[in-house]
């Protein structure tokens, strides 16, 4: 199950990769509809601001699909369903 848990949240990677600028908005419908059109969001991402957690360590949630496309989560809204990503900048990772 890890390789196709991992595989999902690879969708997330390339997505940010192909079409990210320096902040992506994606709505929880965008996540089901392009990312996980056969599965959708896990449902603790809607419920658990956790999940949205910048940790590499948890790779059952989807951190890493963000972190992988160098981008890191700075607001997530469950109310209103959204979240926005910023890119990291090389210059984080010297330090």
């Amino acid at each position: 199950m890890a390789k196709e848990r991992q595989k999902k949240y690879d969708s997330v990677t390339h997505y940010l990769t192909a079409n990210g600028g320096s902040q992506v908005t994606l709505t929880f419908t965008q996540f089901d509809e392009l990312l996980f059109p056969h599965s959708g969001l896990p449902k603790t991402a809607r419920t658990d601001v956790d999940w949205w957690a910048n940790d590499h360590k948890h790779p059952e949630k989807g951190a890493y699909g963000w972190l992988n496309a160098s981008y890191q989560v700075v607001q997530v809204n469950l109310e209103k369903e959204y979240v926005v990503f910023n890119k990291l900048l090389k210059s984080n990772w010297l330090f």
